[in-house]
C-alpha cells in the first residue's frame, strides 16, 4: 500500500509548500502530480482492482457495457491496435486531465482539492469505475457553466459526461431543482434529518419499488438489491464515514451564510452534498445504487471543505483538520476497504 500513501504525502507535503494553491511557482507540482496519478491509474496491473477482469472481458467479447465510448476506444486500442492496456492507458489520460483543469477552474486551493479528492473519489471512480472517472471530469466542467446557469454549456459537458458513463445522465435531472441559489434551501437541509426518519419508520426504496405492481420495476429493484452486493453488501447509516460526511454537513449549515457571501457556487455544492446523504440512508436498502449515487453526489466535496480553510481563523487549525480528514479517508479506502489491493505495475502495452 506504499504506492497510495506516497502519492498522498507527495500532495499534502510540496502541496503545503505553496499554501496548496496552485501558482507560477507551483506549475511543476501540478504537471507532476498529474503524472504520478495518470501513471496510477494506467499501468495498474490486473487484480489491484475490482473493475479490471470485468473490463477486460468486455474489451475482448464486447459484452456488458452500454456506453458507445467504450466501445469505441476499446475498439481503436485492442481491435485496431491490438492492447487491452492501451485502453486503460486513454481512459487514465482523459479522466486524470478533465479532472486537473476541471479542478483548476473551480478551487482555489487546488492541492487541498486534490488530495481530498484522492483520498476519497479517485479510488473508486479512476481505479476502478474508469469510465466514470471521465464522466466525473466533465461533470465538473459542466458545474463550472450550472453555477452560471447557462444551459447550453452545461448540457454540451453533461452529455459527455453521460456519453462515458450513463449513470451521470441523472445530472440532467438535478439540473431541474439544483440551483446555486436559495431557493428550496430550507428543504435540502432538512432533507438529511427526514431520510433518517424515513429511515427508523422502516421506509425504503426496495419496498416501495416492490409494491409497484409492474414486474419490470419489480425485476429492476432486485437486480439492484444483488447489485455490487459482494462488494457492498450493507450501508450502515451510523457508520464513522457516515457521521464524518454529517458532521461536514452541519458545518456546512452553521456556516452557510457566510460561506455563500464569499463562493459562488456553494449553494449548487451544498445541495448536492446534502441530496446525496439522503440518497445513501434512502437507498440503504438498495446498498450498491446508494453508494453509486452519492458517490456521484459527494464530489462536490473536494470543493466545499477548502472554502472553510477560507472563511474559519486560523486556517492552519481548519487545513490539519482537512489532512487529518483525508489520512483517515486514504486508510479507509486503500487500506481498509475491497476497493485496491496492494499496487503492482503492468507496462506491457
Amino acid at each position: 500500500m506504499w504506492v497510495y500513501w506516497g502519492v498522498f504525502f507527495l500532495i499534502i507535503i510540496f502541496g503545503s509548500v505553496f499554501k496548496y494553491k496552485l501558482t507560477k511557482k507551483s506549475a511543476w507540482l501540478f504537471f507532476l502530480l498529474w503524472f504520478a496519478l495518470f501513471f496510477l491509474a494506467a499501468f495498474r496491473a490486473e487484480g489491484v482492482d475490482n473493475d479490471y477482469a470485468n473490463y477486460l472481458m468486455t474489451i475482448k467479447d464486447k459484452w456488458g457495457i452500454t456506453e458507445p465510448s467504450f466501445y469505441m476506444i476499446s475498439y481503436v486500442c485492442y481491435d485496431l491496435l491490438g492492447s487491452t492496456k492501451l485502453v486503460f492507458v486513454v481512459y487514465a489520460l482523459l479522466s486524470v486531465s478533465l479532472l486537473f483543469l476541471s479542478l483548476k477552474k473551480l478551487t482555489t486551493f487546488f492541492f487541498l482539492s486534490l488530495a481530498i479528492y484522492f483520498s476519497t473519489s479517485y479510488v473508486v471512480h479512476d481505479l476502478n469505475a474508469i469510465r466514470a472517472g471521465v464522466a466525473v471530469g466533465f461533470t465538473f466542467f459542466a458545474i463550472s457553466y450550472w453555477i452560471e446557469n447557462k444551459i447550453p454549456g452545461t448540457f454540451f459537458f453533461l452529455a459527455l459526461a453521460t456519453f462515458f458513463h450513463i449513470s451521470f445522465a441523472m445530472f440532467f435531472i438535478f439540473f431541474i431543482f439544483l440551483k446555486d441559489n436559495k431557493k428550496y434551501l430550507t428543504f435540502f437541509t432538512l432533507l438529511v434529518p427526514v431520510a433518517y426518519i424515513i429511515y427508523f419508520i422502516k421506509i425504503d426504496a426496495l419496498s416501495l419499488l416492490l409494491m409497484i405492481p409492474i414486474p419490470q420495476v419489480q425485476s429492476m429493484a432486485l437486480a439492484y438489491n444483488e447489485w455490487n452486493k459482494d462488494l457492498v453488501s450493507t450501508v450502515n447509516v451510523f457508520s464513522v464515514l457516515v457521521l464524518i460526511k454529517l458532521l461536514i454537513f452541519i458545518t456546512l449549515t452553521i456556516f452557510k451564510e457566510p460561506l455563500s457571501n464569499k463562493f459562488k457556487g456553494f449553494y449548487l455544492y451544498y445541495k448536492m452534498y446534502s441530496l446525496g446523504l439522503f440518497m445513501l440512508i434512502f437507498l440503504a436498502a438498495l446498498p450498491g445504487a446508494a453508494f453509486r449515487v452519492s458517490d456521484m453526489l459527494w464530489i462536490s466535496e473536494c470543493v466545499l471543505l477548502p472554502m472553510l480553510v477560507v472563511f474559519i481563523n486560523p486556517r492552519w487549525v481548519v487545513t490539519i483538520l482537512i489532512i487529518f480528514l483525508c489520512l483517515f479517508m486514504v486508510w479507509l479506502n486503500y487500506v481498509q476497504s475491497d476497493f485496491v489491493r496492494p499496487y503492482k505495475f503492468n507496462f506491457d502495452l
